[in-house]
């Protein structure tokens, strides 16, 4: 299916392709037969546009990027948020390794396999 790509002001590129409910793909069943809108996909958000300009294809990034701010958000897919460490990034998921002393360890080496629920020695 042909489609047109542009990047909006803050730097995410959308595709943009004309969908229809009589497109297997087509996500909305409760859409009557011939109706068509245009489709705005990053990626990270789908958007659904129903009444837009015929001659879509030939707007201008800026012009595309005015329709987009009209379009309703179908899927939004969201990224695990990252925390940045002493050791680099790690997502929220994963434990950074620590030092005995409980703070994370500069090279990512050093970390204790002692059992967490005894008590710290002091040195």
């Amino acid at each position: 299916m042909e489609h047109t790509t542009f990047t909006d002001s803050d730097g995410v590129v959308w595709a943009v392709r004309e969908d229809g409910a009589d497109d297997p793909r087509a996500l909305a069943a409760d859409v009557p037969p011939g109706t068509t809108w245009l489709r705005f996909e990053s990626e990270l958000e789908v958007r659904r546009l129903w009444h837009y300009p015929d001659d879509w294809r030939g707007l201008s990034p800026l012009q595309l990027e005015s329709l987009l701010d009209r379009a309703s958000t179908v899927i939004a897919r969201f990224r695990p948020a990252t925390h940045r460490g002493a050791g680099g990034s790690t997502t929220l998921d994963e434990k950074p390794s620590a030092s005995p002393e409980g703070r994370p360890a500069a090279n990512g080496a050093g970390g204790s396999s002692a059992d967490p629920s005894t008590p710290r020695r002091k040195k």
